[in-house]
């Protein structure tokens, strides 16, 4: 029962408040940050108890979601950082804004998160999946008024689901494989050729969705959603699943051979270049966006090389120091004083600093 209500509770809230629109707006900070509250209580339970459930989908195939430790240090790391988003986010926005629908997408984007962590099998973790990627796209292009973060919700949803054909490709070769239940601990027992394809799938959606080379240019398009909407996004849900999804399945990676050095290699890569371009952003949320690619990239890597503790280990830690990077950002804005005839700005031609964006900025 604990584990039914900490995934429903997230998803229910926030579908009642985008099926209730404005009208809600008043209520929509208390409930959404009641109801994160409350997940989180929940969640500690679950991480105590680790309960495992299932129930029947269709003949022949049972869905499933279980806590155990992964995914216990998972649903805490989720919730926490949601209730933190979710209150910096209820003084964020005002009253003349669709508080409504906000906080409706940032619930149902976390309550997949969850489903995600607990999925056991492929089926559940699909759905979950999807849910994560729509939600993105609708956060990221929040302020729809303004076509430039509409384009930016769009490329991120095109170049997230483009890679997510990978998970749709594991799925249907786990089955012909004789992967019974499409269980995710089942996988490393599929048919010796098959495997090799669910690993490749299970690859190419993991690094799409956690911004890895090649696909790390959609987290940087991202920026122009909320900044509430980026400390979650970075720290705790879409970014970190597909590091999550790694780590799940590296029993997968070890036993197909080649993915394990495929995904050490990617992780490695994007760390180092990432890290790179971030030490010469001059915009604070790209330095923010780069650095996120980089450090999942560890995250990565940790998987690829056998380390699934301490990927698990990096990503929690991130997740804290990201959330608090953004939110401590806040919804700022670069501004640029051109060059004067008089003073140090007109010795280096002007200079760059950083305040609180307008409405029209943002």
């Amino acid at each position: 029962m604990v584990l039914w209500l900490l995934v429903a509770l997230p998803l229910v809230v926030g579908a009642t408040l985008l099926v209730a629109g404005h009208p809600a707006d008043r209520l929509a900070p208390v409930l959404g940050v009641g109801s994160a509250a409350l997940t989180a209580a929940l969640a500690v339970v679950a991480a105590i108890t680790r309960p495992d459930v299932a129930a029947p989908l269709l003949a022949g195939l049972r869905v499933g979601l279980a806590v155990d430790g992964l995914s216990a240090v998972m649903v805490i790391t989720v919730t926490v950082v949601l209730v933190a988003v979710l209150v910096f986010a209820s003084a964020e926005f005002g009253a003349e804004e669709s508080r409504a629908r906000f906080h409706g997408l940032m619930l149902v984007f976390a309550g997949a998160m969850l489903v995600t962590v607990c999925a056991r099998d492929l089926v559940v973790l699909l759905m979950a999946w999807e849910v994560m990627g729509a939600c993105s796209y609708a956060l990221i292009g929040f302020w729809w008024r303004e076509n430039r973060r509409v384009g930016s919700g769009t490329i991120a949803l095109l170049t997230t689901r483009s890679a997510d054909l990978g998970l749709y490709l594991a799925a249907g070769a786990a089955l012909a494989g004789g992967v019974g239940g499409l269980t995710l601990a089942g996988l490393p027992e599929a048919a010796a050729g098959w495997r090799d394809v669910v690993a490749a799938g299970i690859v190419l959606a993991a690094t799409g969705k956690s911004a890895q080379l090649p696909f790390s240019f959609w987290l940087s398009r991202a920026m122009d959603g909320p900044s509430p909407v980026s400390a979650l996004l970075h720290s705790a849900t879409m970014v970190a699943a597909g590091a999550y999804l790694l780590v799940r399945v590296e029993p997968l990676l070890v036993t197909a051979g080649w993915a394990a050095d495929v995904v050490a290699w990617i992780g490695v890569s994007t760390a180092v270049v990432l890290g790179a371009v971030a030490l010469v952003q001059r915009d604070l949320k790209q330095v923010l966006a780069a650095s996120t690619c980089s450090q999942i990239g560890f995250m990565v890597l940790a998987a690829g090389a056998g380390g699934p503790a301490a990927g698990t280990g990096q990503l929690v830690t991130h997740a804290a120091t990201k959330c608090l990077l953004f939110l401590g950002a806040g919804p700022g804005c670069w501004h640029w004083t051109p060059r004067t005839s008089t003073g140090s700005a007109a010795r280096h031609g002007g200079s760059l600093s950083w305040a609180r964006c307008s409405p029209s900025e943002r």
